[in-house]
C-alpha cells in the first residue's frame, strides 16, 4: 500500500497526534514548553504551591500574582516577564532562576535563596528580601525602590543602574557588589557592608551611611525607617 494510501487511511485526530509527537521530539534543540501552575503540584490554579518542585520549570510568562510558593523548590527555574505581584516566596529556592523583567511588587522573598539568579530589570518595588541570599545575582537596572532588603547578602551582586531610592539595606552585605550608577538616595544603608563595593557614579543624596551619618548634611532620618525589618511579622505574613 503506497504512503498516500496509508496517510489517507489514518484519521484526523491520531494523524494529529502523530505531529506532534515529531514535532516534540524531531527538533534536537527544541524549546521546553511552559508548566502550567496546575500541572505543577496543585489541581487547581487558587491552590498554594508550598514545597512544590519546580526546579528546571518553565513558567514565564504566566499569571502567578498572589501565589504562595513559600519553601518551594524553583531552583534554575525560568520566570522571564512572569507576573508574581505579592506573591510569597519565603524561603523559596531561587537559585539559578531566570526573573528577567518578571514584576514582584510587594512579593515576600524574606530568606529565599536567589544565588546566582538574574532578576535584571525586575519590578520589585516594595518587595521583601530580608536575610535573603543574592550572592553573584544580576539586578542589572531592577527597581527595588522602598524594599525592605535588611540582611540580605548581595555579596559580588550586580546592582549597576538598579534604583534602591528609599530601599531599607541595614545591616545588608553588599561587600564587592557593583552598585555603578545605582541610585541610593533616601536608602538606609545603617551598619551595612559596603566593603569592596564600586560605588561609581551612584546617587547617594540624603542616604543614611553604615556608620549612621548622612550623606547631606541637615537631613536627620531615613525615608523608611526599620520598614520591614522585623522577621517576626515577616514570618506572619508568609503563614
Amino acid at each position: 500500500m503506497s504512503l498516500l494510501v496509508l496517510m489517507a487511511a489514518v484519521s484526523p485526530a491520531v494523524w494529529r497526534i502523530a505531529q506532534d509527537q515529531l514535532v516534540r521530539y524531531g527538533q534536537q534543540e527544541a524549546e521546553v514548553e511552559p508548566v502550567a501552575y496546575h500541572q505543577a503540584g496543585a489541581d487547581n490554579p487558587n491552590q498554594p504551591c508550598q514545597q512544590c518542585d519546580l526546579a528546571g520549570a518553565n513558567l514565564q510568562g504566566q499569571d502567578l500574582n498572589r501565589k504562595n510558593f513559600r519553601d518551594a523548590d524553583l531552583s534554575g527555574a525560568t520566570l522571564t516577564n512572569t507576573q508574581l505581584i505579592n506573591a510569597i516566596l519565603h524561603r523559596a529556592n531561587l537559585k539559578q532562576a531566570t526573573l528577567q523583567r518578571a514584576n514582584l511588587q510587594g512579593a515576600d522573598l524574606s530568606e529565599a535563596s536567589l544565588i546566582q539568579a538574574d532578576l535584571s530589570e525586575a519590578q520589585m518595588l516594595h518587595a521583601s528580601l530580608v536575610k535573603a541570599d543574592l550572592t553573584y545575582a544580576s539586578l542589572s537596572q531592577t527597581e527595588l525602590r522602598d524594599a525592605a532588603l535588611c540582611s540580605a547578602r548581595f555579596h559580588h551582586a550586580n546592582l549597576s543602574e538598579a534604583s534602591l531610592y528609599g530601599a531599607v539595606l541595614r545591616e545588608a552585605d553588599l561587600s564587592k557588589a557593583d552598585l555603578r550608577g545605582a541610585d541610593l538616595r533616601y536608602a538606609d544603608l545603617y551598619k551595612a557592608n559596603l566593603d569592596g563595593a564600586n560605588l561609581t557614579g551612584a546617587r547617594l543624596e540624603f542616604a543614611t551611611m553604615p556608620d549612621g551619618s548622612t550623606y547631606n548634611q541637615g537631613y536627620i532620618q531615613a525615608i523608611n525607617p526599620s520598614q520591614g525589618c522585623d522577621p517576626n511579622a515577616t514570618s506572619a505574613k508568609a503563614r
